[in-house]
C-alpha cells in the first residue's frame, strides 16, 4: 500500500483538470488524503472529495467549497455546499479520512476557514449523501505530524466497539484558534450515538484520560494488530537528542482502560547511539510474531539511513508502568519508574 501511494502521488498531483485519460484519473488540486475500502478509493484534494472504483472509474465527486452558517457561533458552525456555479466563500480542508466498513460510512474530518474543526459522516457507497455533520475538532488544525485510524475495543460483554484514535503533534492553541477543543496528543473519539457521549466525542459522562507530553512529538505511524494498538513517533525534548519511541495500548474493556494501558519502549539503531530519527514505517505480515520494519536516519538527514527489523509482539507484561515522555492529562507523574529500553533488532542495510 505504501509503495502504491508513493507511485500515485507524483502522477496525479500536478494536473489541474479532472478527467480520465487512458486508464488514469487526473485530479484537481493537490492530494491531501487517501483512503481505500473493499470496492472504492476515496481521494481528498484541496477542493474536492472523489470516490472511484479500484480501476479508477469515477463514481462521485463532492465539492469541499461552500458557505458557513452560524459563523458567530463557533461551537455551532455549519458548512453547507453550494452549486459549482454559485459564489462560495468557505472551504472544508480534510485531514482525517477513514472508511468505517462495518457501519457502511466514510468518516471525514478537517478544518474550516475559521480554523475550526469539522466532521461529516458520508455514505460509504455514495459520498454525495451526507448522513451527519458536527462542528468538532478530531484531526490537527494545521499541517503537522499526525496519524489517525479506527480502533476496535473488546467489551466485557464480548461486543466490539469502534473508536477513532488520533495522535497529533503538539498542536498548541494560537490567537487564530477561536473554536473550543479539549484534544490532547493521543485521543479516542466516539463513532456513533450508541456510545457514551455524542458522535466524535472524546469524553462522555465519565471523561476518559487523554495522553499528552511536554516534549515535541512527531507521529510517524500507527495501527492495531489483534488487541494491541501501536504508535511510532519521534520525540525531541529541549537540547536532548531525538529519540524514536514506540508506545502501545491494549484495546480492551473500555475507552478509559485502553488509554490507561499505556506502555512504551525506546527504539535504538544498531550502534545504540542517540539522535536517530524514524523516517518510514511498515508492518510485516507474519503468523506468530508481530514484525515491524523502520527506516531510521542516523544523522537527521535523508542519506545516512538504516533499515531495522523489530519483533514488537506483546510480551504480556502488565505491571505498573510510568512513561518518561507521555503522561495522562491533567496529572503528570511525580517520578519515573521503569521502562522497556530495547526491542529485538534485526538486519541493517
Amino acid at each position: 500500500m505504501i509503495l502504491l501511494l508513493c507511485l500515485l502521488y507524483p502522477v496525479l498531483v500536478e494536473h489541474a483538470p479532472s478527467q480520465e485519460e487512458g486508464g488514469e484519473f487526473i485530479f484537481e488540486g493537490n492530494i491531501q488524503q487517501v483512503a481505500m475500502a473493499s470496492s472504492y478509493f476515496y481521494i481528498a484534494t484541496e477542493d474536492k472529495l472523489y470516490q472511484l472504483r479500484h480501476n479508477l472509474t469515477l463514481i462521485h465527486i463532492l465539492t469541499l467549497r461552500g458557505i458557513l452558517k452560524n459563523e458567530d457561533q463557533m461551537d455551532n458552525e455549519e458548512f453547507h455546499r453550494i452549486s459549482e456555479t454559485a459564489l462560495s466563500n468557505a472551504t472544508f480542508s480534510i485531514n482525517v479520512l477513514m472508511p468505517f466498513i462495518r457501519n457502511n460510512t466514510l468518516i471525514s474530518c478537517g478544518v474550516t476557514d475559521h480554523n475550526c474543526g469539522y466532521c461529516e459522516v458520508l455514505d460509504l457507497k455514495n459520498i454525495s449523501k451526507v448522513l451527519y455533520r458536527e462542528p468538532i475538532q478530531v484531526g490537527p488544525l494545521r499541517s503537522i505530524s499526525a496519524v489517525s485510524f479506527l480502533v476496535d475495543v473488546k467489551k466485557d460483554s464480548g461486543q466490539t466497539e469502534t473508536f477513532i484514535l488520533t495522535a497529533i503533534e503538539n498542536d498548541r492553541k494560537t490567537e487564530e484558534d477561536s473554536c473550543p477543543n479539549d484534544l490532547e496528543m493521543i485521543n479516542l473519539h466516539n463513532t456513533n450515538y450508541n456510545q457514551d457521549g455524542d458522535i466524535f466525542s472524546s469524553g462522555g459522562s465519565s471523561p476518559s484520560p487523554r495522553i499528552t507530553a511536554e516534549a515535541v512529538v512527531g507521529f510517524v505511524d500507527g495501527f492495531q494488530i489483534n488487541s494491541t494498538v501501536y504508535l511510532f513517533s519521534n520525540v525531541a525534548s529541549g537540547n536532548k537528542p531525538n529519540k524514536v519511541r514506540l508506545v502501545w495500548l491494549q484495546a480492551e474493556t473500555s475507552k478509559s482502560k485502553t488509554l490507561k494501558s499505556l506502555h512504551g519502549a525506546t527504539l535504538r539503531t544498531s550502534d545504540g547511539g542517540e539522535g536517530s530519527k524514524l523516517l518510514a514505517s511498515s508492518i510485516i505480515p507474519d503468523g506468530q510474531q508481530v514484525l515491524w520494519s523502520g527506516v531510521f536516519s542516523l544523522d537527521g538527514g535523508p542519506t545516512n539511513t538504516e533499515l531495522l527489523l523489530f519483533d514488537i509482539s506483546p510480551d504480556g507484561n502488565d505491571q505498573t508502568y510510568t512513561d518518561p515522555d507521555f503522561f495522562y492529562k491533567p496529572k503528570k507523574p511525580d517520578k519515573q519508574s521503569w521502562m522497556t529500553e530495547n526491542l529485538h533488532q534485526g538486519f541493517t542495510s
